[in-house]
């Protein structure tokens, strides 16, 4: 009877952290009334101010169109608006996309609330173990990130 390598139980407590994670995303953006891939997109526009629809896909991991249509959403609650390009030399058929100061004002208050739910979860943790916490999770994103694709085995059937 094969043992379980040890590296499945760290596999094993990612899948449950991203399921946690999925629920309590989609709980909070009913909370707030906006749509779980939005509050990802609000962030992003926060972060990074401007960007072209592109540039939003691929930082979100997700196709263009996919991208354009949370940008849709926001336009239409009006955290968002569609801008052309209007500097010297830049390519005017690029569309690109930021807040509306309704939307940061929205954003904000997404923070806050996220904010606050964190601080009620990890209220009994210490400094230092959030900062150890937080330090396994970056070690492993970026061992993961890290793996050559050729080197990601599939599974094959036997």
């Amino acid at each position: 009877m094969p043992s379980t390598p040890p590296y499945r139980a760290l596999v094993d407590a990612i899948a449950r952290l991203q399921r946690v994670q999925r629920d309590v995303a989609s709980e909070m953006a009913r909370e707030l009334d906006c749509p779980r891939a939005a509050l990802s997109t609000l962030w992003l526009l926060d972060k990074r101010g401007e960007m072209g629809i592109g540039d939003l896909a691929q930082h979100l991991h997700v196709d263009i169109s996919v991208a354009s249509r949370q940008v849709t959403q926001l336009v239409e609650a009006g955290h968002a608006e569609r801008t052309t390009p209007d500097a010297p030399g830049t390519d005017r058929r690029v569309r690109t996309v930021r807040l509306t100061e309704q939307g940061r004002r929205f954003t904000a208050s997404t923070k806050v609330a996220l904010d606050e739910r964190a601080a009620t979860v990890f209220g009994a943790w210490t400094p230092d173990d959030l900062l150890d916490a937080a330090s396994a999770i970056e070690k492993v994103a970026d061992a993961v990130q890290g793996l050559p694709l050729d080197a990601r085995p599939l599974a094959t059937a036997t």
